[in-house]
């Protein structure tokens, strides 16, 4: 995987480690009061663009370490705007890209390169992404732990959706996210204000599949990675694209969906015993 020197994952503060069919991308440093030459929330992007772009075939589960490290404010003022033309701006920069101010709030550009983050880690049925955090979340990192299929945390562990209290909205895929989760009322209470949600919170409501104590957090996160790749990789894919498609379909097309998944699957079993 050959990036651009300005994505370089180590100079960005970013860690990866590739065993098999499993990527861990590790935030190195925390992003909070990053400033001048060093590592900022733009270079993070960048990277984790490039590494989940040019992703192998063959890998099936991306972790992503330390989402709480990634907890500086974005400016998510023109989010949806940015959303919509993220796919359209890659090949057609003519000028500098809008750089972090103090503190790393990506702007601009900055922010499209977060939401093809966001989507990669989401889109993709054969690859499932975990998100592990260790600590207070907001801001990105949280925007990148819900578009992760599923959230690890740590017992101290917490989420905090603090833009309304910054003048900013949610973005990145967090309002869908959150509705789809905890339902319309509790989505729009946690938004408004900024209440923290602890890890306990967390896994009741649905926002984290473990809550693991600190000194567990990697043998947790490494046997959860062995059971997902105990799937078939078919079952695997076919099952992520039926979840995730569930809520826009009718009960009948469920059935549907289901049956033909199903037959899919059945098909490729039979197929390989012959």
């Amino acid at each position: 995987m050959s990036m651009p020197a300005a994505a370089d994952p180590a100079a960005a503060g970013l860690g990866v480690l590739a065993a098999g069919p499993c990527v861990s991308l590790t935030v190195s440093k925390d992003v909070s009061g990053w400033v001048g030459d060093t590592p900022t929330l733009p270079g993070i992007a960048a990277a984790m663009d490039g590494i989940l772009r040019d992703l192998r075939g063959d890998v099936r589960v991306v972790v992503v370490n330390a989402v709480h490290r990634l907890s500086a404010p974005v400016d998510h003022k023109t989010s949806h705007e940015i959303e919509h033309r993220a796919d359209h701006e890659v090949g057609h920069q003519t000028g500098p890209t809008a750089g972090p101010s103090a503190g790393g709030v990506a702007t601009g550009r900055n922010l499209a390169t977060w939401s093809r983050v966001a989507r990669r880690l989401s889109e993709r049925p054969d690859l499932l992404s975990i998100a592990v955090s260790a600590g207070p979340t907001t801001g990105p990192g949280l925007a990148l732990a819900l578009a992760c299929d599923l959230r690890v945390l740590t017992e101290d562990a917490s989420l905090c959706l603090a833009e309304a209290t910054a003048g900013r909205v949610p973005g990145l895929g967090v309002a869908g996210t959150l509705v789809d989760t905890v339902g319309y009322a509790r989505a729009l209470a946690l938004c408004l204000t900024g209440r923290p949600v602890g890890a306990r919170d967390a896994l009741r409501l649905g926002l984290a599949a473990l809550v693991v104590p600190c000194r567990d957090l990697d043998a947790e996160v490494g046997r959860l990675v062995d059971r997902l790749l105990t799937v078939p990789p078919d079952v695997s894919a076919e099952t992520k694209a039926l979840l995730a498609g569930a809520r826009e379909r009718s009960g009948i097309q469920r059935r549907a969906a289901e049956d033909d998944a199903l037959a899919r699957v059945l098909a490729t079993t039979v197929g390989n015993a012959g």
